[in-house]
């Protein structure tokens, strides 16, 4: 092979070379996690909802939950999706009422800006029929932020550990 050709042959390798993408790229690193932000925007949910549970307000309920949602609550079949919350609190509610609604999270988990895991304590005064009772118990969720730019329950399992009856 001469010379000529070659060297021919080396400029456009070296052309096709430069232009080609290198292997080495890769994409941006996600955001920082701006936990403080998130906790901030989870406990606002918390009490959005909590306002929503004993004012019985199925719509605002029903919007704070994600379309493929599900919850896992003891004593209940499963929820799933946002068509089944909305008719599980209409039924929640045509037969009782939220009194009054605690919630005391244990240990909060800001996955992402966008999701985040979370574990504590409830306790619920509902009055059912005539009869007054307080549910104590446990849950365990996550939450993301949807594309609207609202936090939306996304997994929730709950149970009581116990119930005291009113006298």
């Amino acid at each position: 092979m001469s010379a000529r050709r070659l060297y021919s042959l080396l400029a456009l390798a070296a052309v096709i070379g430069a232009c080609a993408k290198k292997a080495e790229e890769t994409a941006a690193a996600p955001p920082a996690v701006d936990s403080a932000a998130v906790r901030a925007a989870i406990a606002d949910a918390w009490q959005r909802w909590i306002a929503a549970d004993t004012a019985g307000n199925v719509a605002a309920l029903a919007a704070m939950w994600g379309d493929s949602a599900r919850a896992d609550i003891r004593g209940m079949p499963p929820i799933m999706g946002r068509a089944a919350a909305q008719a599980a609190f209409q039924t929640m509610f045509k037969d009782g009422k939220v009194n009054a609604e605690s919630v005391t999270p244990d240990m909060t988990i800001p996955i992402s800006n966008d999701l985040v895991y979370q574990n504590g304590n409830y306790t619920e005064t509902v009055t059912t029929k005539g009869k007054t009772a307080t549910d104590y118990g446990r849950y365990a969720l996550a939450l993301h932020k949807d594309t609207d730019g609202q936090w939306r329950w996304a997994y929730v399992m709950a149970f009581a550990d116990s119930t005291v009856p009113k006298k």
